[in-house]
C-alpha cells in the first residue's frame, strides 16, 4: 500500500506561482518576454560567465577527489546496503534522464556547427577545423558537463540513506553547512523553490530543441504538410502525456527504468548502425584523434573564456551549456540521489564522470562523423542548412542519403520521442519527491503527486510550443542555473563536511547520527588540537 503523504505547502505553492507567472508572461507578451530576458541573460552570461567556468572545474576536480580519495568507498545506504539497480539499467537511467533531445540534434550537427565558428577556424584548413568541431562537441557532453551533477547526487543521497533525512531536497543537502535558525529556513526554502523550478523548466529546452525535428520526421514519413504542423504538435504533446504521465505514475522500478532500458537499447543499436555506414575505420580513426586532443587540451578547453575576444563562441557554447547543466542539476540530483541507494561514491562519480561520458562520446562519433562526411563528400550541405537555422531540414537531409531512409526516420522518431519522454517523467518524479513531506529515506511521493507535476509540465510544454516561446524560458532557465552554480560551491562544503564529521581520520567506521551532541563536540576539539 502507498504511504500517506501531505505535500510540503511552503514549497509546493510558491514553485506554482512562480511557474504560473511564467506561463501567463509567454501566453499573454511573449515578444517582451523574450526581450526582456534576452536581455537579462546576455548580461548575466556576460558578466559572470567565468563563474560557470570556475564552478565546473571545481566540479570536475572534487569529483575526482570522490572517486579516488579516502571517502570512495563510503556506500549511500551502509556498508552493507546493496544496489537496488542492475548497473546497466542505473547507468541508462542517469543517461537519458540528462540527455533528453539534445543529443539526437547535436550529436549529428554540433561538430559541423563548432567547425563553422570563426572563433575555432581561424587559419586553420577544413581537415583541422572538422578536427577541432569533433574536440568540442565531445568537450561538451564530456566530464566536465557530467561532472556538475556529481556533488548534488551524492550530498542528496548521503542525507537521505547515511543520516536518516527525510528530504530529497537541494536544501537538505546543504543543512550541514547554513545556519539552523530562521533565516537559515528561509535561505532554504527560496534554494528549493528555486531547485524545483528549475526541475520543472529543464526539459523545456529540450523540447524546444527537439520539436522541430520530432514535426518533420512525422511530416516526411508520412507525407504531412506544412499547414498541419499545429495538429502534430498537439498529437505528439498527447502521445508524451500518455507515456510519461504513465511512466511517471508506474515509478521507478515499472515505469521509468524499463522506459530508460528500451531507450538506451535502441539508441545504442541506431548508433552503431549509423557508425557502419561511416565505416568503423573512420570512426576509430577519429575517437582515437579526438581522444588525444582532448587529452591535450583539456585544460585549455575547461578555463577558455577569450577576456581579449567578443566571446562570442564561448558565450554561444560552453556557458550556455554550462548554464543549461546547472539548470539541469537538482532534477539530475533528486533522480540520481533516489536510483543510486547502495553506490559506493566512487561508482557514482564513475558513473557518470566515464560511463555518461562514453555513451555521449559515442554519440559524437557516429552521429558526428557521420555528418562529418556527408558535408566534406558534398552530399549533404549541413553547414548550408545550419546556417539558415534549419536544424531539423539539416538531419532528415542527412537520414535521406541512407538506404530504406524511412524506416530509419521512424526509428530516429521513437529515439527522440522516448528521450524527451524519459526527460519529462524524471522530472516530474523530482518535482514531486522535492514537494512531498516525506516519513523515510525510501518512501517516495505519492502517485497522484507525480501526476499533477506531470501534468503541469505537459501545460509547460503544450504553451511553450503553440506559442513559440522555447526560447524565452530558456533564457529564464539559463539565468535560474546563475544562483544553482553558486549553490553548487555550498553542496561540495557540506558534502565535504559531512564525510569528515562522520568518518574518523583512520578509520571507516561511520559516525552514527543518532550519538549523543557531546561526543560530536569531543571530536571537534581533539581535530583541532
Amino acid at each position: 500500500m502507498e504511504p500517506k503523504l501531505k505535500v510540503e505547502k511552503k514549497l509546493f505553492f510558491p514553485s506554482m506561482i512562480i511557474l504560473l507567472a511564467v506561463i501567463i508572461a509567454v501566453a499573454t507578451n511573449l515578444e517582451l518576454l523574450q526581450t526582456s530576458m534576452g536581455a537579462i541573460y546576455e548580461n548575466c552570461i556576460s558578466s559572470f560567465g567565468w563563474l560557470f567556468i570556475f564552478a565546473d572545474i571545481c566540479c570536475l576536480l572534487f569529483s575526482v577527489w570522490l572517486m579516488f580519495g579516502r571517502y570512495k568507498d563510503v556506500r549511500l545506504g551502509g556498508p552493507d546496503c546493496k544496489p537496488v539497480f542492475s548497473s546497466l539499467s542505473w547507468a541508462g537511467m542517469m543517461f537519458t534522464t540528462s540527455c533528453g533531445g539534445w543529443l539526437v540534434v547535436y550529436g549529428f550537427l554540433e561538430p559541423i556547427y563548432c567547425a563553422s565558428q570563426n572563433a575555432i577556424v581561424t587559419g586553420e584548413n577544413i581537415a583541422r577545423s572538422y578536427e577541432l568541431g569533433q574536440l568540442y562537441a565531445h568537450f561538451h557532453w564530456g566530464s566536465n558537463a557530467w561532472a556538475i551533477y556529481v556533488p548534488i547526487s551524492i550530498a542528496i543521497g548521503y542525507v537521505l540513506y547515511n543520516r536518516k533525512g527525510h528530504e530529497a531536497t537541494v536544501s537538505a543537502g546543504i543543512s550541514s553547512v547554513t545556519p539552523q535558525n530562521r533565516w537559515g529556513k528561509l535561505l532554504g526554502v527560496v534554494v528549493d523553490v528555486i531547485a524545483i523550478c528549475s526541475a520543472v523548466f529543464a526539459p523545456v529546452i529540450s523540447i524546444g530543441t527537439g520539436m522541430p525535428l520530432l514535426t518533420a520526421l512525422v511530416q516526411n514519413i508520412f507525407g504531412v504538410p506544412d499547414a498541419y504542423k499545429a495538429t502534430i504538435h498537439i498529437v505528439i504533446l498527447f502521445i508524451w502525456v500518455a507515456i510519461f504521465g504513465t511512466s511517471v505514475y508506474l515509478g521507478l522500478n515499472k515505469g521509468i527504468k524499463k522506459l530508460s532500458n528500451f531507450n538506451v537499447s535502441a539508441a545504442f543499436i541506431f548508433m552503431g548502425i549509423i557508425g557502419l555506414f561511416v565505416g568503423l575505420i573512420q570512426v576509430f580513426s577519429s575517437e582515437i584523434n579526438t581522444a588525444g586532443l582532448f587529452v591535450q587540451d583539456i585544460i585549455r578547453l575547461s578555463t577558455f573564456t577569450d577576456p581579449y575576444g567578443n566571446g562570442g563562441f564561448v558565450k554561444g557554447w560552453t556557458f550556455s551549456y554550462w548554464a543549461c547543466y546547472f539548470v539541469y542539476m537538482p532534477l539530475m540530483g533528486v533522480f540520481n540521489a533516489k536510483i543510486s541507494k547502495g553506490r559506493t561514491l566512487r561508482q557514482i562519480a564513475f558513473g557518470q564522470l566515464i560511463l555518461c561520458t562514453l555513451g555521449c562520446w559515442v554519440a559524437m562519433g557516429t552521429f558526428g562523423n557521420f555528418a562529418v562526411k556527408a558535408q566534406m563528400s558534398g552530399s549533404v550541405d549541413v553547414a548550408g542548412f545550419l546556417a539558415n537555422g534549419d536544424e531539423a531540414g539539416a538531419i532528415i537531409a542527412l537520414i535521406n542519403t541512407l538506404p530504406m531512409s524511412t524506416i530509419f526516420m521512424v526509428v530516429l522518431l521513437a529515439i527522440a520521442f522516448i528521450f524527451l519522454a524519459t526527460t519529462m517523467d524524471s522530472s516530474a518524479f523530482a518535482a514531486a519527491e522535492m514537494t512531498a513531506v516525506q516519513t523515510g529515506s525510501d518512501n517516495l511521493a505519492p502517485r497522484w503527486l507525480r501526476v499533477v507535476w506531470a501534468a503541469v509540465a505537459a501545460i509547460i510544454a503544450f504553451i511553450v510550443v503553440q506559442l513559440g516561446g522555447a526560447k524565452a524560458v530558456r533564457s529564464v532557465c539559463y539565468i535560474a542555473g546563475l544562483p544553482l552554480a553558486v549553490i553548487v560551491f555550498f553542496i561540495m562544503y557540506a558534502v565535504y563536511k559531512m564525510l569528515k564529521m562522520d568518518y574518523r581520520r583512520k578509520s571507516k567506521v561511520p559516525f552514527v547520527p543518532e550519538e549523543n551532541d557531546e561526543i560530536e563536540k569531543i571530536r571537534n576539539v581533539e581535530e583541532k588540537t
